[in-house]
């Protein structure tokens, strides 16, 4: 583990000091050496959820053959209202294409019917499991919700995507069509 400490100066002075100016405000943080989401070409990390629908077991290797997206979002998290709209248009989309589309809520058990209602008011058709300790959160390296990483076929990290997905994003687009194989049409 690193430890760094950041110092922000409240002057505009440009000139470089070896200690903190008087005003000076100091940040420090500590952070794992591990990188701070899952990068491309990183392998599928060992994860097992309950399925939403029924309470079987959920694993990333159910879905190899197909790309993947796993988003990790919970009920209370603003931004994720706000993209599971878009993640129901991306499944309606692609799915003929071969993506499949992984939600992971990671609240509470307590809030189970929240998930349940959560699910039915947005119209939500892609695969929901359930992670109420927040397993997905360490295994994923999601310093944040919501979180999103690509598989490709073989379970490869295609790419990861932190925050909230923006509709009709070109690079997510390209990213996405480029681990599905190029083998789509036109863009939602």
């Amino acid at each position: 583990m690193s430890c760094v400490v950041y110092i922000r100066r409240r002057a505009a002075s440009r000139a470089v000091r070896r200690l903190p100016a008087p005003g000076a405000v100091l940040f420090a943080a500590c952070v794992s050496g591990e990188p701070p989401v899952l990068r491309s070409g990183d392998p599928a990390p060992d994860f097992t959820a309950a399925s939403l629908r029924d309470g079987s077991p959920v694993t990333l290797a159910d879905y190899r053959g197909h790309v993947l997206l796993v988003n990790l979002w919970a009920t209370w998290c603003h931004p994720c209202r706000d993209e599971t709209p878009y993640l129901q248009s991306l499944h309606e989309r692609y799915r003929d294409e071969g993506l499949r589309i992984l939600g992971v809520s990671v609240d509470r058990p307590a809030d189970y019917d929240r998930v349940v209602e959560f699910v039915e008011e947005f119209g939500v058709e892609y695969d929901v499991a359930l992670d109420p300790e927040a397993v997905s959160r360490g295994l994923f390296r999601a310093r944040g919700l919501p979180t999103s990483v690509v598989l490709d076929r073989d379970g490869t990290v295609a790419f990861s995507w932190v925050g909230p997905i923006p509709e009709g994003d070109p690079t997510f687009l390209e990213g996405l069509e480029a681990a599905l194989g190029g083998q789509t049409g036109s863009r939602p």
